[in-house]
């Protein structure tokens, strides 16, 4: 059973207890009855120490109220800590520092078609996504309107699909644009 539904039926049973009785103070109270001493105690100890949380004592058995007191509220801050734990970074987007970084990445890290595209769009536009020649726009100079609004990330993306489908490689990309001075 997961440990938050736990606690939280702990909870409930605890404050039906509650309402049932009158509660004189946190503290456990010895009763005399007849000639027997009983020893009360609080019903969320007596709940927590049913599931074997609290259960550990000092060796001589002394002081053991205080140390119970200090166990809960490190269980107490535990048990908060865990139900509202953030995510460790699994399913937060990757967010890239530079559209270099990220063309990098798309490339599969694959380092020399990185440097060809990297010189490539260095000459064309200077990695920057509002860059513009005529009717030719952003990181990769494409002739389209709609790259003129769109962040450097899908224009890189654009970019590396036009020269797939037209070279197959960066580095073919950049000898083409070597000896035409357009790709």
């Amino acid at each position: 059973m997961n440990l938050c539904l736990r606690l939280y039926l702990l909870h409930r049973q605890y404050l039906r207890a509650r309402a049932s009785t009158v509660k004189i103070n946190s503290y456990s109270q010895k009763l005399y009855t007849g000639g027997t001493i009983i020893t009360t105690r609080p019903r969320l100890t007596l709940l927590l120490d049913t599931i074997g949380t609290m259960a550990t004592q000092s060796p001589l058995r002394a002081h053991r109220d205080p140390l119970r007191r200090v166990g809960r509220g490190v269980l107490a801050c535990i048990v908060i800590s865990l139900c509202f734990m953030p995510n460790a970074g699994g399913t937060i987007p990757k967010q890239y520092i530079s559209y270099k970084e990220y063309a990098y990445y798309a490339l599969g890290y694959n380092l020399k078609e990185y440097k060809c595209l990297s010189i490539l769009y260095g000459k064309e536009s200077a990695w920057n996504p509002k860059a513009a020649n005529g009717s030719h726009y952003g990181i990769p100079q494409g002739r389209s309107e709609w790259l003129k609004d769109q962040d450097g990330y899908t224009q890189i993306q654009w970019g590396l699909n036009y020269i797939g489908n037209r070279y197959g490689e960066p580095c073919i990309a950049l000898d083409h644009w070597r000896k035409y001075n357009w790709h």
